[in-house]
């Protein structure tokens, strides 16, 4: 997931992808090394879904915001 959202980011300049790349890459790392880091992935997964949803609402709000500006 992170990959992909890099290169969408990259790619077509989308917001939330921005922000949930590195939210997933951390999330991986965290994931792959829980047996020595001592993380639930329960908690992991919790904090992967609220950024996730803050980004989409972040995206949304401000391109709503853009779409006023240049249509004015």
């Amino acid at each position: 997931m992170a990959v992909g959202c890099f290169a969408n980011a990259f790619k077509n300049r989308t917001y939330h992808c921005v922000l949930t790349g590195p939210l997933f890459l951390i999330a991986g790392i965290l994931l792959l090394s829980s047996d020595l880091t001592h993380f639930k992935a329960a908690l992991v997964w919790a904090v992967v879904i609220v950024g996730t949803g803050i980004a989409f609402l972040l995206e949304w709000h401000y391109s709503r915001k853009l779409k006023r500006a240049v249509s004015s």
